[in-house]
């Protein structure tokens, strides 16, 4: 619903379920930034979360097609990472999950910032 509100050029001015915190004190997603051009999350050590890696002959063996995309640290890296204990503790590799319609969900968590939003939710 928010992808179609975005493109129609419609500010979203809804509340947006975020669970993307973590109660453990590790670094959360928004720790992450996205980079649109290459497909991928770059961590806060410089290091690239890719979707894929190679090219599949094998058509079940790529997107979903569930509207998640899911995006990976190579396990190497995470383990010879000096931040492994912030970033993933409890786990050999990072991985962030990314929703089909991330983009218009950021406008929103974007407009939730603002005067017009508290005044639209008072309304």
């Amino acid at each position: 619903m928010l992808g179609w509100l975005v493109d129609r050029e419609i500010d979203p001015y809804i509340p947006v379920i975020d669970k993307a915190g973590r109660p453990d004190g590790t670094w959360t997603r928004t720790d992450f930034e996205w980079d649109a051009e290459n497909d991928q999350y770059i961590c806060p050590e410089g290091h690239a979360l890719k979707q894929f890696r190679r090219n599949y002959s094998d058509p079940n063996r790529g997107p979903t097609g569930k509207g998640v995309a899911k995006y990976r640290a190579l396990k190497l890296t995470c383990q010879s990472c000096p931040s492994k204990a912030r970033c993933c503790p409890n786990a050999d590799f990072r991985s962030i999950t990314r929703e089909e319609h991330e983009d218009a969900r950021q406008t929103a968590r974007d407009l939730a910032k603002t005067n017009q939003y508290e005044i639209a939710m008072k309304l």
